[in-house]
């Protein structure tokens, strides 16, 4: 059930990416998703294989779930984050991207769980929000220094 589910959700995360209109490069968007994919699969592997602080499932049609959840759901969903970000003209409808992202992301967490794909030990939901919010902000700021480094203009003396 959790494959299913979850490749429903990518499914339509991807279709969303693939109809919004980009304001980030091609550039820009692949290295977003393979640095948050990056960060996304060491930090699980970190907290659930090395500290053993979340058990996931042994079966294999969750696990595969998990692994869309993983591998394509988070880095594109920051990937459509940050195109709707950069389109934002004010502060407030910026925070408003951010908050809706992690409330997906988080309602995707909690439903890994009630499909029984994770399960917690010392672990809580308040310590996966912390760590989609900091992830927030390191794609953002991995998108800036891009931007930053690729649009360096020419000074003519």
């Amino acid at each position: 059930m959790a494959f299913t589910v979850f490749f429903v959700c990518a499914w339509l995360i991807v279709s969303i990416f693939t109809i919004i209109p980009k304001r980030l490069t091609i550039i820009e968007n692949s290295f977003i998703f393979l640095t948050t994919s990056v960060i996304s699969i060491n930090w699980t592997w970190i907290i659930n294989e090395e500290l053993k602080y979340v058990k996931i499932t042994e079966d294999p049609t969750n696990y595969a779930g998990f692994l869309f959840f993983r591998s394509v759901i988070i880095p594109t969903l920051l990937m459509v984050q940050l195109n709707i970000y950069s389109a934002s003209s004010s502060t407030m409808k910026k925070g408003l991207v951010i908050a809706a992202s992690v409330l997906c992301l988080l309602l995707l967490t909690i439903l890994s769980r009630v499909l029984e794909v994770s399960t917690y030990k010392d672990w809580s939901l308040v310590f996966d929000v912390v760590y989609y919010v900091f992830l927030h902000f390191i794609s953002i700021g991995v998108w800036r220094l891009i931007r930053k480094s690729t649009h360096n203009e020419v000074k003519h003396s």
